[in-house]
């Protein structure tokens, strides 16, 4: 509750403490929190951090399989002012969390559901939601420079984003198809990895189904094909991929969009277009200006302004590929609405667009024209 005399700041109140807010495309700040670790012992110990919600410490709830718990807030620290320095207080974004077994016993369930909820305010201030497997808090992770090479080499955040993805990816075709993964024939991932999404959505497919993946890391294929299920595919780093035209019915790609230059990125929109048969789904996520805010809210007014009648922000280099793909290929990648717009003009229809799907990643959902 908000006490006497204090007013809450909601998501659309703090875009004014962000730099050259006027020109994002948005109506709110992105709200970002995450979990860091899970440990079950007498108790259930959940760590990690969240943005003060209204930039308020006493504003923030976590939410685990519908259950409401205070976290206690952890002593300030100065990377996440540094990271966030247009959120108020986010410097006392670190918290911790311990739940008796009694209250709510872990060991039990078989996934756990974790949200970030302000107790007062908006609810659309809630944001994504992240998912975890119990039993896969003893998951055999693979190699560590599989991992280096999607940023992720911890147990927690590989699992429980490969989690959280999917049922990210499954809440929007239910929302806009009124199906589910499994009723869908033949289903492609591109950009697989290690198979982190993948090894879900395998998991819920009917016999009938059909999941390909393609990568261009070969050992990240290799592993997957071994500890994940005979599905996945090496692919190059420029169409076409080894898909016959018009025999997909849905593909999905996490973090692929938002690493490919202007060029590259419209060849492989043509690619799944092509892949794709008429009334097929597609599933990309993107960076647009919700991520612009939370990775690089420093950036010059001018290179903005650019970016704002362009439409892409392409420049910026990423080197984790760089040991199976280093010609300057890969970028880090943000993009304006009215340039996705564009790009998929003439061969998609855009369904959806669903803002902070993961983190600051947005998700845009087309059906193939």
């Amino acid at each position: 509750m908000t006490r006497r005399g204090e007013r809450y700041l909601s998501q659309a109140d703090l875009l004014a403490f962000v730099p050259n807010s006027d020109l994002y495309d948005l109506d709110e700040v992105p709200y970002l929190w995450n979990v860091d670790s899970v440990l079950i012992s007498e108790r259930t110990n959940i760590s990690g951090w969240c943005l003060p919600h209204g930039g308020r410490v006493d504003n923030t709830q976590i939410v685990v399989n519908g259950r409401s718990f205070d976290p206690t807030r952890s002593s300030p620290k100065g990377l996440f002012a540094e990271l966030y320095p247009w959120h108020p207080n986010s410097a006392l974004a670190s918290f911790t969390l311990e739940i008796p077994h009694e209250t709510l016993d872990i060991r039990k369930l078989a996934e756990i559901s974790m949200a970030c909820w302000p107790k007062s305010g908006p609810p659309e201030a809630r944001g994504y939601s992240l998912d975890l497997l119990v039993e896969d808090l003893k998951f055999k992770l693979p190699p560590a420079d599989v991992g280096t090479r999607i940023g992720v080499t911890d147990l927690i955040p590989y699992v429980m984003f490969g989690r959280s993805i999917f049922r990210g990816f499954d809440k929007a075709i239910v929302k806009n198809f009124g199906k589910s993964f499994a009723e869908f024939s033949t289903i492609v991932d591109w950009g697989c990895g290690s198979g982190r999404v993948a090894r879900h959505v395998a998991a819920s497919l009917e016999k009938h189904s059909k999941l390909i993946g393609f990568d261009i890391d070969a050992a990240a294929v290799k592993w997957a094909n071994i500890n994940v299920g005979p599905y996945f595919k090496m692919c190059k780093a420029k169409p076409p991929l080894d898909q016959p035209t018009a025999s997909v019915d849905l593909v999905y790609a996490y973090s692929v969009f938002t690493h490919l230059p202007a060029d590259v990125l419209m060849i492989w929109v043509k690619e799944m277009a092509r892949i794709l048969k008429p009334g097929g789904v597609g599933l990309f996520t993107i960076l647009s200006d919700r991520a612009m805010i939370a990775l690089q809210c420093g950036l010059p007014r001018t290179a903005l302004e650019v970016w704002n009648g362009c439409g892409i922000f392409d420049s910026m280099k990423n080197t984790d590929l760089n040991a199976i793909q280093s010609d300057d290929y890969y970028r880090n990648v943000w993009v304006k609405r009215h340039y996705i717009e564009r790009v998929f003009k003439g061969l998609f229809e855009i369904v959806d667009f669903i803002g902070s799907f993961h983190f600051y990643q947005d998700l845009v959902v087309v059906r193939r024209l």
